[in-house]
């Protein structure tokens, strides 16, 4: 294997990488959560496949799938019925004039593919493609400018076509704030962990560096080395003023951070609510001991109500995914939530002490 980084971010990645390649880590492949929206469409599979199904026994079809809980079948199969997705008729259940006029055409294709790749967002200034970034990163709720970091440069999200895939920006002021607020693509918890663990001295065996990569790595593990403790998070105050909280948990884990924030102590979040794979933006008067007693708090959420934090997604995001307008919309927006969550990673970081700089 040959690794290219053209930046600083990139190539700590990639030296992330290759310390869990080194070590013989494996990806586990694992399904995404909640497929309700799958749900929705097998249930609108079956009548169309059977032409018609009891309103009272079409649960029998599913028993063990495990695609939705009892009462999500139901509340599901209710808002089919409601907006003419499924059309009721004397204890039966028939494909609705709803599901015929948008699923109807060349014998309902649409409706027979269940899965989609996750497209990637193509970004443009004018006329000009910038690049690309996951889904994920546009669709987390923000308060005030989106910011990006792409080609070297700061950007401002000023539209967003879901059913295009594209974004638009204009060159954006804010550079130092895009710098952390900014996530391309969002990593796992496990690079974003390795990453902070090669900064923290750990070299991957079996890997040759280039002297030019030795070289860089020494300077950013100078740079870096207020960010990163072991064992311990690190609250630091940047030099543009800023307050971070160095988590190196992964997007998706700190997502759950920030919601467990939300409901324990919303205080201590700023306003921006900015979070990528590495950091979580707080606000300037937080305090080491404050944040400490809000994990606490978090740890036990994780371990008894984890369901309860969910990280907040734009409304207008739910174009991403498939089937979505066939699910309740507290359902949809849950449904995305959750895929946009690793409860895992969040507690692995909840659970270790906070250090500040």
């Amino acid at each position: 294997m040959l690794f290219l980084s053209t930046d600083d971010a990139q190539f700590l990645r990639a030296c992330g990488l290759l310390l869990l390649w080194s070590e013989g880590y494996v990806e586990p492949v694992t399904p995404p959560p909640t497929p309700l929206h799958v749900a929705a469409q097998q249930l609108l599979g079956l009548t169309l496949q059977e032409r018609r199904v009891g309103a009272n026994t079409w649960q029998e079809w599913f028993s063990g799938l495990g695609l939705a809980a009892a009462g999500e079948w139901q509340e599901i199969a209710d808002w089919l019925v409601e907006t003419g997705h499924l059309d009721p008729d004397q204890g039966m259940l028939f494909m609705g004039p709803e599901a015929e006029r948008k699923y109807g055409g060349i014998h309902y294709r649409d409706l027979m593919a269940v899965f989609t790749a996750d497209p990637q967002v193509v970004i443009l200034h004018g006329r000009e493609e910038i690049g690309s970034v996951d889904p994920m990163v546009l669709q987390r709720k923000v308060d005030g400018p989106r910011l990006l970091t792409l080609d070297g440069r700061a950007w401002q999200v000023n539209y967003v076509d879901w059913k295009r895939h594209r974004a638009y920006v204009e060159p954006s002021a804010n550079a130092a704030d895009s710098k952390w607020s900014s996530m391309p693509q969002p990593e796992g918890y496990a690079l974003s962990d390795a990453t902070r663990r090669v900064l923290l001295g750990a070299t991957p065996a079996g890997v040759l560096l280039s002297k030019r990569a030795l070289t860089k790595l020494d300077e950013l593990r100078k740079e870096y080395s207020h960010r990163v403790l072991d064992g311990s998070t690190v609250l630091v105050r940047e030099p543009n003023g800023r307050l971070r909280w160095w988590t190196w948990a992964g997007a998706r884990a700190n997502a759950v951070l920030v919601a467990g924030l939300l409901d324990v102590a919303p205080e201590l979040l700023d306003e921006s609510r900015a979070y990528n794979n590495w950091q979580i933006g707080l606000r300037g008067d937080t305090t080491t001991p404050a944040l400490a007693e809000a994990m606490r708090q978090i740890v036990l959420l994780l371990k008894d109500e984890a369901p309860r934090l969910l990280p907040q997604v734009d409304d207008r995001a739910l174009r991403t995914l498939k089937f979505a307008e066939l699910l309740p919309a507290l359902l949809a927006v849950s449904t995305l939530a959750e895929r946009s969550s690793d409860h895992a990673g969040a507690s692995a970081v909840a659970e270790r002490p906070v250090a500040s700089v």
